[in-house]
């Protein structure tokens, strides 16, 4: 539209604009990090994660060099019966100049098709109905000319059979935000995939001289033999009203029947509101995830809301937000996926800037309640007022806020860390639920001097024990990363992303969620611990044993596999291979490496243990007896590894007593120290 507005071992490892504040100088003091406690989620947070951009520049499919889709809106999406997905958008630009709508090349619609079945990852788009190669075409043509027709905007599709439906309205004129006044609308129709339609034939529901028509807005959906029509009078300030027509007579007006409250009768004006004004922008689904019918629109508060019903005429649910003006300004559509099942709710939602459309994701129940909502507050830094880093996130270093849509990945802002020593990193502490397996995600791009970065989460406080990290380096254009972790014991953890640098180096990132994970992993405890204890002194001769331990909290017997690195205790002390035990299993003796692999019964602990006799060049060496071990899993998650790098030092040790008169220097018998003279 163009007038709208505003794998884990004791560390996991896994997974360009320029930018940026200014460089901090060589030398200077990190700013320091300031703990508190972890803030309640805000009044407007929204459940809902970007999992992909759709369309534009930086978009999974890269639509603006493809198909010059630069800039575009909507994305209603329905499924053609062929095993693709066409998703319908509305004002389109190649040459787009934003903010929002506007710019050369300007097409009133255009239409993208998707076979993409996996959308955990975004995306993607296979073809476009063009007009010449390498350009999409519009699909419904129009005047242009405002006080006539200035555009034609495609707001709902259907197949039946293999004919594909599209409603579209006539807008006449774009007036005050939120308002537009349209002609009529109408349902085109294509029998080849969306290559051709007409769009003068079909049914039209012309306008009403007040501007109050209930259907100049229209959804669609299938069931049981219908195709049902929820509609809404032109711009964002009317209600919902439904229509039915049997699947095989949608190209005949007479056959529509609309819901009075009690009955379906042949009569427009007898319907009624089966959801109260302000509704825009409807998309409703049935679901058989949940027996019942999903409805999704924008509201008063600018909000992308979702209600349920058990019937198409409802009663309709209480509102419930999927994603808020605040965490995306400028926000609106809310298309639904029709491939979304299984609890998980995909949606396009545009924003005005920059001007395209997001795949989304949240989660629901069998009941239709939103649950497992996105735990980071302010995932895309929105609620930034300026160049400084918002509260709950906190930094390490030198970090800000950029603003401005073309460095961003989402929205008209994201966060930055830049310097040229040491180690920066943005963070922000979250609650979590013990025993509970999540996954951290973000977009992150780099850039100046390469060197590793991580996105990750870490226990609280200065120096934090790792829980698990995904871990990059040059990365050239916005790159999703995501790391799943199991909660262990903890309520809070602490979510960052952050970089070692070795010269001047930068880290954008944006659009961060910490979700709970669709599958529930069972955690992995290891622990380590040595007579004498880890950090002790040993001499010649001692004989130090170790053991390690390791449990998982499942259900069931899991696959774990453990190696324990013996090379920097063989250097120094000498294995007693007779020693080796194991609770479980036998261990192998792999050159240096220690190693166990096998299944843990539920409610077991593997134990194995070993010695070793510190030799007598000990202290002349490198004086370190170091074990390292690791732990992996088929299922279970490494939740904590206590110990797991093991350190003695070995110290010079003479075993004469020494004399009285030089009780601090061991001496010989028989040739006894020199005394000093008086």
């Amino acid at each position: 539209m163009m007038r709208r507005f505003r794998t884990t071992t004791a560390a996991l490892a896994a997974i360009g604009a320029l930018a940026i504040g200014a460089i901090v100088p060589a030398g200077a003091a990190a700013a320091p990090t300031v703990e508190t406690a972890v803030p309640a989620a805000s009044p407007d947070h929204s459940p809902a994660v970007v999992v992909g951009k759709m369309t534009g520049p930086k978009s999974t499919s890269a639509t603006d060099t493809r198909w010059r889709v630069t800039g575009t809106d909507l994305g209603i999406m329905w499924d053609n019966g062929q095993g693709e997905i066409l998703t319908a958008f509305g004002d389109t630009f190649g040459d787009w100049t934003g903010p929002g709508g506007g710019g050369g090349d300007w097409r009133s619609n255009v239409l993208l098709r998707s076979s993409d079945a996996d959308l955990t990852d975004g995306m993607t788009f296979d073809s476009a109905v063009e007009d010449a190669p390498g350009h999409a075409g519009e699909l419904i043509p129009s005047l242009k000319i405002n006080g006539q027709e200035i555009t034609t905007i495609p707001t709902a599709g259907i197949a039946v059979g293999s004919r594909q439906y599209l409603a579209f309205m006539s807008v006449r004129q774009w007036g005050d935000p939120g308002k537009w006044d349209t002609n009529y609308s109408r349902i085109a129709y294509s029998d080849d995939n969306g290559d051709t339609w007409n769009s003068t034939d079909g049914p039209q529901w012309t306008n009403t001289a007040d501007g109050q028509d209930p259907f100049q807005m229209v959804a669609f959906e299938r069931h049981d033999g219908w195709v049902y029509m929820f509609g809404t009078p032109n711009g964002r300030f009317g209600a919902a009203h439904v229509a039915r027509v049997p699947e095989a007579q949608v190209l005949d007006k007479a056959a529509y029947t609309y819901w009075n409250g009690s009955a379906w009768v042949a009569d427009e004006t007898a319907a009624v509101a089966i959801v109260p004004p302000n509704v825009a922008e409807l998309s409703v689904q049935y679901s058989d995830y949940t027996g019942g019918w999903l409805m999704t629109y924008l509201d008063e508060n600018l909000d992308l809301v979702l209600r349920t019903a058990s019937s198409p005429e409802g009663p309709w649910s209480d509102r419930q937000r999927l994603a808020s003006f605040a965490d995306y300004p400028g926000l609106y559509g809310g298309y639904l996926h029709p491939w979304s099942d299984d609890g998980d709710l995909y949606f396009s939602l545009s924003q005005w800037e920059p001007y395209n459309t997001y795949l989304m994701r949240a989660e629901i129940d069998r009941e239709g309640n939103v649950v497992n909502p996105n735990l980071i507050e302010d995932p895309g830094f929105e609620r930034a007022v300026d160049g400084t880093m918002p509260a709950p996130w906190a930094c390490t270093g030198n970090c800000g806020i950029d603003i401005n849509h073309t460095w961003a990945y989402g929205g008209t802002k994201q966060g930055w860390m830049r310097f040229n020593a040491g180690w920066i990193d943005v963070h922000q502490d979250v609650a979590v639920e013990p025993n509970t397996t999540y996954t951290f995600t973000g977009f992150v791009v780099t850039g100046g001097t390469p060197a590793e970065g991580s996105i990750g989460v870490r226990e609280l406080g200065a120096g934090g024990a790792m829980i698990g990290e995904t871990t990059f380096e040059a990365v050239g254009a916005y790159t999703r990363y995501s790391v799943t972790f199991h909660s262990g014991d903890r309520t809070e953890v602490q979510a960052f992303v952050g970089t070692h640098l070795n010269g001047d180096r930068w880290v954008q990132f944006d659009d961060l969620s910490l979700v709970k994970a669709k599958e529930q992993l069972p955690g992995l405890t290891v622990s380590v611990a040595s007579d004498p204890v880890a950090g002790s002194e040993v001499v010649r001769d001692d004989v130090v044993t170790y053991t390690v331990r390791a449990s998982t909290d499942s259900a069931t017997a899991e696959g774990v596999a453990v190696a324990v690195d013996l090379a920097g205790l063989v250097d120094d002390a000498t294995l007693d291979a007779a020693s080796l035990r194991s609770s479980l299993g036998a261990p192998v003796l792999d050159g240096t490496t220690l190693r166990w692999a096998g299944d843990i019964p539920s409610g077991a602990t593997l134990e194995l243990s070993f010695a070793a006799t510190v030799r007598r060049d000990a202290s002349r060496t490198d004086s370190s007896l170091v074990v390292t071990t690791s732990a992996t899993a088929d299922r279970a998650i490494l939740t904590s590894c206590e110990g797991c790098v093991s350190t003695l030092t070995a110290v010079h040790y003479d075993p004469r007593p020494p004399r009285p008169e030089f009780p601090d220097k061991p001496g010989k018998p028989d040739k006894p120290g020199k005394p000093t003279k008086p």
